[in-house]
C-alpha cells in the first residue's frame, strides 16, 4: 500500500509539473493558454500541498483530481479567481531578459 502511495503522489506532483512547464512554454511562444486548465491545475497542486502538510494518504488525490476540475472551472465564475487565475499565468510568464524583445 505504501508503494501504491508513493506512484499516486509522485504522478500527481509529475502532472503538475508537467502542466505548469507546458503552460510556460505555450506563454513564452505566444501560443493559446486555456485558462480553465490553468486554473484546475492550481487547485489540483493546492490539493496536493494540503494531502502533504495534513499527513493524510495520497490516495486521497485519486478522488481529488476529478474534485479539481469541478473547483478550478467554478473559480473562474467569480470575478476574484478569474484575476488570481491571470495574476498566476503572469508570474509563470515571468520577465523577458534584457537581450529579448
Amino acid at each position: 500500500m505504501a508503494l501504491l502511495s508513493t506512484v499516486i503522489m509522485l504522478g500527481a506532483i509529475g502532472w503538475v509539473i508537467a502542466q505548469l512547464l507546458t503552460t510556460r512554454r505555450r506563454l513564452r511562444n505566444g501560443e493559446i493558454v486555456v485558462p480553465p486548465l490553468f486554473a484546475v491545475t492550481l487547485v489540483f497542486l493546492l490539493f496536493i500541498l494540503v494531502v502533504w502538510a495534513m499527513g493524510t494518504s495520497p490516495l486521497h488525490l485519486l478522488w481529488l483530481f476529478p474534485l479539481s476540475f469541478v473547483l478550478g472551472i467554478a473559480v473562474l465564475l467569480f470575478p476574484v479567481g478569474q484575476q488570481l487565475v491571470m495574476a498566476c499565468l503572469g508570474l509563470l510568464a515571468g520577465f523577458n531578459g534584457r537581450d529579448e524583445p
